[in-house]
């Protein structure tokens, strides 16, 4: 079980589905085929004020490429004109003109808007719709992230492992000397978690957030369209897998940390970045093992410093931020919100690229940024195979997760974030096995079958599962034949990462 499960139509239409695809496919080739040219730079001669100029264009050029500058001046015109081929696109000239007669060609305007990573086209200002894959209870009550299993290790003296945190019982683990429990490994694991535990201050962000929320603030000049372009780039270049915006939904907000002490985020933060780590598909193939509990504390580590650095590049922009971690706000819910993916039975989040094979990043913001939406017809496919699957329930060793496939309202304990439709799994019984495992455990993770790497094979299965639900008992008898799911030598992981 992960860390985030216990936190938390007609053939017209599909063949008009289906060619919007193909038309997408079509322009992000072209596009590609675009960015591998050199940019090249026009002159226009309405604006080149050649008679009232030194020359700029041609003295900057001639500075860098001297006796071979492709940007010389016409002797008649008194105009530049560039060699094309030997050009090499470092834009100095356009930089130094103070007319501005020289413009690039081949490189994407910023001021238009394009289809942004998630698909849809930005300039049509699309919000997100009201449409959610899931049911909540008429008397939901928000959670406090004082009666997750993590706070109660230390403030609940009632729960059965009062005290031990997840890892007590590795040296018990070590002592055996088992395959993917070595000495190595475990502390791999610890130290992966270092930048995470050095950054984590929700608070301290909250309180930096009011007082920058009361004080002026320069803001980027941009449309809601270009500010949530820039930063769902800034998020995917920063090591993000997916990316996400949803609107702030307060019932996701905790109401106090793992103390009880209240967050208390202003109501003028309204958006939420939410942004997914993917994890190496070879270690989390080794679960139970030291390697998987070792990717997890890198995703997470990786997760924090995305946060950190996202949050400050939405600040520069002159809006407030404040990075989330897995305090604050239920992940898996605000990432369903934000388009990302849906609930499986064992509590995760499934994303069509990765399965529950990532974890989530989130900064809120004030910024007004573009909400997405949910994608329908998957989050009901996923739906629709859970209930038939069960494979996580199967091989999770403490059999924490739920069978059948009616779903309920509320869980088992008082770890359980009840009020929603879902499958609850028992975060005690979870922990317990961490305990005795000496390391945190992604059973449920590995056996998925939407986890697998993200490839043709993967992307038709996805398109089974949506198309022709019928054949959703036959995926996962194929998936157990061919042996997708099974635990993995921890060999296979460090024979990829072996050194020259």
């Amino acid at each position: 079980m992960s860390r985030d499960a216990m936190r938390s139509g007609g053939h017209a239409r599909e063949f008009g589905n289906q060619a919007t695809d193909i038309e997408c496919l079509f322009t992000q080739i072209i596009s590609t085929v675009r960015a591998m040219r050199p940019p090249s730079v026009l002159v226009d001669v309405k604006l080149c004020a050649s008679a009232d100029c030194i020359n700029e264009c041609f003295e900057v050029c001639r500075s860098v490429r001297g006796a071979d500058a492709p940007l010389s001046i016409v002797e008649d015109t008194k105009r530049p004109v560039i060699d094309t081929a030997r050009c090499t696109g470092c834009l100095l000239c356009v930089r130094a003109c103070p007319a501005g007669a020289l413009r690039v060609s081949n490189v994407e305007d910023t001021r238009r808007g394009t289809r942004t990573e998630q698909g849809r086209t930005a300039s049509e200002d699309t919000p997100g719709t009201d449409y959610r894959p899931y049911e909540v209870a008429s008397d939901y009550a928000p959670f406090d992230e004082s009666r997750t299993i993590f706070a109660r290790v230390y403030n609940d003296e009632t729960f059965p492992f009062f005290g031990m945190n997840e890892f007590a019982g590795a040296e018990q683990a070590l002592a055996r000397h088992m395959t993917g429990y070595d000495r190595f490994t475990h502390e791999l694991a610890m130290a992966a978690w270092k930048i995470h535990n050095l950054l984590r201050d929700p608070h301290s962000d909250i309180d930096r957030a009011r007082r920058e929320m009361s004080a002026p603030r320069r803001r980027a000049r941009a449309t809601p369209d270009e500010l949530t372009r820039m930063v769902k780039r800034a998020a995917l270049f920063l090591g993000g897998a997916l990316v996400g915006v949803a609107r702030v939904d307060r019932r996701w907000l905790y109401t106090g940390d793992r103390r009880g002490r209240s967050y208390g985020v202003p109501k003028s933060i309204n958006r939420v970045v939410v942004v997914a780590v993917e994890m190496d598909y070879d270690a989390i193939s080794t679960s139970p093992s030291f390697a998987a509990s070792a990717e997890t504390g890198r995703c997470y580590s990786v997760m924090t410093f995305i946060e950190v650095e996202l949050a400050a590049f939405i600040r520069r922009l002159g809006y407030v931020a404040i990075p989330c971690g897995n305090e604050i706000a239920l992940s898996v819910p605000v990432a369903i919100d934000a388009g990302l993916g849906q609930y499986g039975r064992h509590g995760l989040l499934i994303t069509k690229e990765f399965g529950s094979r990532v974890h989530i990043a989130n900064v809120l913001t004030d910024a007004p940024l573009v909400p997405d939406s949910p994608d329908r017809r998957f989050c009901e496919s996923v739906t629709r195979f859970c209930e038939v699957c069960e494979k996580c329930a199967r091989l999770c060793p403490s059999q924490s997760i739920a069978y059948g496939r009616e779903r309920s309202w509320t869980g088992k304990t008082v770890s359980n974030n009840s009020g929603v439709k879902k499958w609850y799994i028992n975060p005690e019984t979870c922990y317990g096995f961490w305990i005795r495992n000496g390391s945190d455990c992604a059973n449920c993770i590995r056996s998925c079958p939407y986890n697998k790497p993200n490839n043709v094979l993967h992307r038709v299965v996805l398109w089974v599962t949506q198309h022709l639900p019928w054949l959703d008992r036959v995926i996962v008898k194929m998936d157990d034949i061919v042996g997708f799911g099974r635990q993995r030598p921890s060999s296979a992981l460090w024979k990829r990462l072996r050194p020259r």
